[in-house]
């Protein structure tokens, strides 16, 4: 009899895995729960779609085509209610009962609603994690003479580079923190952030918070901590991800925020792997439980869990990196950060003047990860000396000179 495998999720982790599986058994039955009513799309790309520098269709990685020729069964708009590991079925909100011998929960998670007091008077306040999100937003931007972004994430700071960038709007950005990113860049790289998105139009106001919402001359009026008053049209805001565990309550799966798993990606029920953002997994480069929200590591996740799932003892071990546009230059991060691991020991160099940063960070005299801002030069290299885990004996700044790394 072919073996049976369910996938809860079609981001790149799901879709790797699914992909992979179908791979290695021709003959076997992949089920995949699709929440959003889209095949696969690229979520790197949606900055640049807000941006408007890619078209939708740049977008979508898969058509329903491509899922019926691979011979996958996928399900739209679809999300278990109940993951029963007792008799190993999952159970959707259609009603689908969907049996299985091994199991992949990669469910990704939904962002936080807004923390702020008052926020719920405002009609128009939009999350930035889907294509239908980034649909909204550009729409709305576009009508918006004046755009409100909260919160000091990745995503807030996409949502204010976009919507600068689209050129219809005044952007300002209210963080709570000193900077841009706190727990993982310096106050020198923050403020070279803030020194590049003040050129391109980007108002900050940081160390401070909203404390009242309002109406005001047919816009929202935000007043904050400091006594400043922000006029708006819409709201736009990122504070992080509620995970989507809901199915594996009750199941006797660890959660810690996301779904725990050990170095091979296998929860504590047997037979049941978890990947990509939702996933708390044992990571070999530090040591100790990790969550990682990059779609390297997303992608990388799927592979490793499609191959234990068919019967291989593997594990995961990745560098994951992310990078991105940075108002006009380049943002680029790589392995261990200090918001994973506070105490990491690091060496930096940057110069305002010509708009750039590099920091690197060490841990038992291991290149364990870098952060940098401007031309990503020797980006490539510094990734081998971290896959390889070798002792970096000698000048660590040396490791900061692009030269150095070829």
């Amino acid at each position: 009899m072919s073996r049976r495998y369910v996938v809860i999720g079609n981001g790149i982790a799901g879709q790797t895995c699914a992909e992979e599986l179908r791979a290695r058994d021709s003959e076997c039955s992949i089920v995949m729960l699709a929440a959003e009513r889209h095949p696969l799309y690229n979520r790197v790309a949606l900055p640049r779609f807000l941006r408007g520098q890619v078209r939708e269709e740049k977008v979508l990685m898969r058509t329903v085509e491509d899922y019926q020729k691979r011979g996958l069964e996928i399900h739209f708009e679809t999300w278990a209610t109940e993951v029963d590991t007792a008799d190993r079925v999952v159970r959707t909100n259609r009603g689908q009962e969907f049996p299985y011998d091994a199991l992949l929960i990669a469910t990704g998670g939904r962002p936080k609603p807004p923390p702020w007091p008052g926020s719920d008077e405002v009609a128009e306040v939009y999350g930035f994690q889907t294509l239908d999100d980034t649909k909204a937003i550009i729409e709305k931007a576009d009508r918006s003479g004046r755009v409100l972004v909260m919160g000091g994430s990745f995503i807030a700071y996409e949502l204010a580079e976009g919507i600068v960038h689209r050129g219809h709007s005044e952007v300002t950005w209210i963080m709570r923190g000193p900077w841009f990113l706190r727990y993982v860049l310096d106050a020198e790289g923050g403020h070279l952030c803030r020194q590049l998105g003040e050129q391109m139009g980007v108002r900050f106001l940081s160390e401070d918070e909203v404390t009242r919402f309002s109406r005001c001359n047919g816009h929202y009026l935000a007043e904050t901590a400091n006594g400043a008053r922000v006029e708006f049209d819409m709201l736009t805001y990122g504070v992080g991800l509620d995970y989507y565990v809901e199915p594996t309550r009750n199941t006797g799966i660890e959660l810690r925020r996301g779904i725990v798993a050990d170095s091979k990606l296998r929860t504590a029920a047997p037979d049941v792997y978890t990947a990509g953002d939702v996933a708390v997994f044992y990571d070999q480069m530090i040591g100790k439980h990790n969550q990682m929200g990059t779609w390297d590591n997303a992608e990388a996740h799927g592979k490793t869990a499609a191959h234990n799932m068919a019967g291989e003892n593997e594990d995961f071990f990745d560098v994951p990196t992310y990078t991105t546009t940075m108002f006009g230059s380049t943002l680029a991060v790589m392995g261990v950060t200090p918001d994973v691991q506070p105490d990491l020991e690091s060496v930096r160099t940057y110069s305002f003047e010509e708009k750039f940063f590099r920091k690197l960070f060490f841990m038992d005299d291991r290149l364990v990860g870098a952060i940098m801002i401007g031309p990503p030069k020797g980006r490539k290299k510094l990734i081998e000396i971290m896959r390889s885990m070798q002792h970096v004996d000698g000048n660590r700044e040396s490791l900061l000179d692009p030269s150095n790394l070829k």
